[in-house]
């Protein structure tokens, strides 16, 4: 019986060897990262198929900005390229229209026009906000894991009982607010993240609020405006549960959108 190991071990090194990679050599992902530089323009989105290609994501880096690594969703682009690896599919070009493909060995890059985009007035995630007095002082935007593993780019909040607020001024009024909120994966899993109440104001006057409860669906808000000139738009966010936790916000100001 022990005779027989060395067979088998020889066996299976000799599959390996013999049997082709089901992986991209690094020639092939080279020579796609660089199909994709040739034809990218700016407002494009690139994305790869299967998601967890980590060979992909190292190639593409360069061509990944960190706005669209860390997207709730591809409302704002005209046109997608897809990196695929072996015949895998993205979930954001499903039903586009294909404009290009090209195969390279067991890669293929195509690019999707997506049928037009949302006009952005104002992109809350771009632009600097104040601080209310009494509240957190968390600044810019960060990255946090939602509870579906998915990296999300956000303006940061600590919500607590005192209202903790971005305030941004001279915003175009003549649109809808478009955004999503979001809870941090470790809080949600352990249902301490929730509820968190998100009020939205529009010169002082409160024109929507949003509850966040722990693994509810992630579905974006739309909160009309359509005013003219521009004002000064507030987002507050509260919770009677002081556990310490990750909540962001991710909002524009726009005109339209496709369906």
């Amino acid at each position: 019986m022990w005779l027989l190991v060395p067979a088998v071990v020889a066996a299976e090194v000799f599959l390996q060897w013999s049997i082709p990679s089901a992986d991209p050599s690094k020639e092939e992902w080279a020579k796609a990262a660089q199909a994709v530089i040739d034809q990218k323009q700016d407002g494009d989105l690139v994305v790869i198929a299967p998601s967890w290609a980590t060979q992909g994501r190292i190639y593409l880096k360069p061509v990944i900005a960190l706005r669209d690594f860390g997207r709730f969703e591809t409302s704002t682009y005209d046109r997608i390229i897809e990196v695929s690896l072996n015949g895998e599919r993205a979930p954001e070009t499903e039903g586009l229209v294909l404009e290009s493909e090209q195969d390279i060995g067991k890669i293929s890059v195509c690019r999707y026009r997506t049928g037009g985009s949302a006009k952005i007035l104002f992109d809350f995630l771009d632009e600097t906000y104040s601080l209310k007095a009494g509240g957190d002082k968390l600044k810019g935007t960060v990255l946090i894991i939602d509870h579906w593993f998915n990296p999300r780019l956000v303006v940061p909040f600590k919500p607590r009982k005192t209202p903790a607020s971005r305030i941004y001024k001279g915003v175009p009024l003549n649109g809808v607010i478009h955004g999503y909120a979001v809870i941090g994966y470790r809080e949600g899993r352990f249902n301490k993240g929730g509820p968190i109440k998100l009020e939205i104001f529009v010169n002082d006057e409160k024109v929507g609020e949003q509850m966040i409860n722990n693994f509810g669906p992630l579905e974006p808000f739309d909160i009309p405006i359509n005013r003219e000139g521009t004002g000064t738009v507030r987002f507050q966010v509260t919770s009677d549960d002081h556990f310490k936790r990750r909540f962001g916000l991710a909002a524009d100001m726009r005109v339209g959108a496709p369906e």
